[in-house]
């Protein structure tokens, strides 16, 4: 089935491994990734009747897009009811050439059910981001999280306490209900459960780890070079890639300047 994505420039021919690659998930539901390692966008598209007095019995054409990628609104034909979101604070800074789009409007620590066309959407919100969860047909979005090639990356100010929580919730959610497929912002995305706890846990495990290390560091007063160097051995060795080292020297900072 073709693609429902309008995108102007998906170059005829087979895609390559780095450029845009779109995935028809469900019906109304499609991948956008491009890039190496691939980041990822979710395509959710729907139909409504209208309620604005003047569109009583007219259908709109509706489309969230979770985590947009650069430049949405001039690479994409965008009509009807548009919305964006973002499931962490690096998506949202990436994204913010979709800064003339709505943004889905959420409340740090609650749920919000959300209907799109055919699909229903929990947006499960935290102070710096989102876990979506599409319980129906099973399709789960992590975010920074649960990532093959980067670690998860802490929200500015954060001790990494509010990361570990969102952990524990995507934990539950994947033993709690039904389970087809699990979308990290950045990294391959995964069809088998227990792939993805072990890369929950690789995530705790690497949090637990800052944790104990750089605000012992800190308090000892090391200054930053120190901090850098002996941080160097937390960052997993299956993650030594550009956008891992980036991110790890991220949440370096972070936590050597948390309150």
């Amino acid at each position: 089935m073709p693609s429902l994505i309008p995108l102007f420039d998906v170059p005829p021919g087979p895609p390559s491994g780095a450029g845009p690659r779109i995935l028809q998930l469900y019906q109304d539901l499609e991948l956008f990734s491009e890039g190496d390692p691939a980041t990822n966008s979710l395509f959710v598209l729907g139909r409504s009747l209208g309620v604005v007095p003047d569109q009583v019995g007219l259908w709109r054409d509706q489309l969230l897009v979770v985590d947009p990628p650069i430049n949405l609104e001039t690479r994409f034909r965008l009509e009807g009811d548009v919305a964006v979101l973002y499931t962490s604070e690096a998506a949202n800074q990436e994204g913010d050439a979709a800064g003339g789009l709505a943004r889905l409007q959420t409340m740090a620590g609650g749920v919000a059910h959300v209907r799109i066309g055919e699909q229903f959407l929990d947006i499960y919100s935290q102070r710096a981001g989102a876990v979506v969860h599409l319980p129906a047909i099973g399709v789960l979005l992590g975010g920074t999280y649960g990532s093959d090639v980067a670690p998860p990356r802490m929200a500015a100010g954060s001790n990494g306490e509010e990361e570990l929580d969102t952990l524990r919730l995507l934990a539950r959610i994947l033993k709690g209900h039904h389970f087809q497929l699990y979308i990290p912002r950045v990294g391959a995305m995964v069809q088998d459960k227990l792939v993805v706890m072990e890369r929950l846990a690789a995530d705790v495990a690497y949090l637990h780890g800052l944790r104990r290390v750089v605000p012992a560091l800190v308090q000892r007063g090391e200054r930053w070079e120190m901090i850098e160097a002996v941080g160097e051995s937390l960052l997993p060795p299956v993650m030594q890639s550009p956008v891992a080292r980036t991110v790890h020297t991220a949440n370096l900072r972070t936590l050597s300047t948390c309150p």
